[in-house]
């Protein structure tokens, strides 16, 4: 089942549960707390008071007495204290505590609020991804059959429009956010970036187990349990060393003498030399260069027709580091800089990643800014104003 970015009033969604963002002591509070509780009536106060409060990260439910939703998760998001007070952790624990709510009490729709993005704190945009990927995530692991509402309620006005957001629930209306939202939910692939710290080893070690099994290789030591009661700085050490030599013999199973293509035969120096790419003198037409941003730059200038000012004047860029890239072949832009330069110079999608390529970047299908943007160039929106209108109507930083 999909999750889905709608916008509208929480508390007027017919779903089996809505999710709340409470505080610690589930009495009621500001924003989306203050509002659940005032359409959900004295009686959801009264409820609350039983519940015996709840730490931050964890999640309780109760009925939704006035509101067509049969259950409130409650669930208490973490105040944004700089990232380095397991903020992440904790915000992630939210959105998994409250679906497994929502799972053991039979719940087949289910719609969040963006937890800890409003007074508490936490970055827009990194509240936003950290929800998506969450709820997608959750999906794909348990298989559950439900289905997952994010629902953005903001006021915010586009820099590209006047019109007035509505409050109530659209979710089949034609606006640009819903065909935007589609674009999001069809589009959107995990992150292939490698996991940090205590999570990259849980993911090698994931790895490690899938190819014993896949090779039928005979199971690990148990290093762990012969370490019972060893002092810290030998536990350390022991442990270092049976991971290497664990990694080390997966290594040689898997790239056995059987697997591997057989040694070329003997040859003396003369013929080494003679049949190595390398023999004799460098030539540097044999090694071609790949343009640069810049060449590329400069290349898609000529054939779009395209003067440097009225380039750098489209891409809302300053004059002096236009300057800097068109004289430096070797410049190395920052990405939403190239970003706005392919917005200006109307280029395919084929050619914005081409262009962004050079540069070592790429628009990610697991980052939401990112999608927006391949949604507007995919649809034919090049104004870098209008795309910083879509943006900005989804409350994301701008380029």
């Amino acid at each position: 089942m999909p999750v889905t970015f709608i916008r509208g009033d929480i508390t007027k969604l017919n779903t089996d549960a809505i999710v709340n963002a409470a505080n610690n002591e589930l009495r009621g509070g500001g924003g989306v707390d203050g509002a659940i509780h005032a359409a959900a009536g004295n009686e959801l106060y009264a409820y609350c008071k039983t519940l015996g409060g709840c730490p931050t990260g964890e999640a309780k439910v109760s009925p939704g007495f006035n509101l067509p939703a049969k259950y409130i998760i409650h669930t208490v998001g973490p105040v944004w204290r700089g990232g380095a007070f397991h903020e992440k952790t904790l915000l992630t624990s939210c959105y998994l505590r409250s679906l497994e709510l929502a799972r053991q009490h039979k719940c087949k729709t289910v719609a969040f609020p963006l937890i800890s993005a409003g007074a508490y704190g936490y970055p827009y945009d990194a509240a936003l991804q950290i929800a998506y990927d969450t709820c997608q995530r959750f999906l794909q692991e348990t298989k559950a059959d439900m289905e997952i509402f994010i629902v953005l309620y903001q006021g915010k006005r586009s820099l590209n429009t006047n019109r007035h957001r509505t409050t109530h629930f659209e979710r089949f209306d034609d606006s640009d956010f819903l065909r935007v939202a589609r674009y999001i939910r069809d589009n959107y692939h995990f992150s292939a970036e490698e996991p940090e710290s205590e999570e990259t080893s849980l993911a090698e070690d994931s790895v490690l187990k899938s190819a014993e099994k896949k090779l039928e290789i005979a199971p690990r030591s148990k290093t762990r349990f012969q370490m019972a009661g060893k002092p810290l700085a030998e536990k350390h050490e022991m442990k270092s060393a049976a991971a290497g030599a664990k990694k080390q013999s997966l290594f040689d199973r898997i790239f056995s003498a059987k697997t591997r293509p057989e040694a070329p035969p003997p040859t003396d120096e003369r013929t080494a030399n003679r049949n190595s790419p390398f023999s004799g003198k460098l030539n540097l037409k044999d090694f071609p260069v790949e343009e640069t941003f810049t060449q590329m730059l400069l290349r898609f200038m000529r054939e779009k027709n395209m003067s440097a000012p009225e380039l750098y004047t489209e891409a809302c860029l300053d004059r002096k580091l236009f300057s800097k890239i068109q004289s430096n072949p070797d410049y190395q832009p920052k990405k939403y800089t190239a970003v706005r330069l392919a917005l200006a110079l109307q280029l395919s999608p084929a050619e914005t990643d081409a262009l962004l390529n050079t540069a070592g970047y790429a628009l990610s299908r697991s980052k939401i800014p990112d999608l927006v943007i391949s949604y507007c160039i995919t649809n034919n929106k090049r104004s870098v104003w209008e795309v910083n209108g879509m943006l900005e109507d989804w409350g994301l930083s701008t380029i």
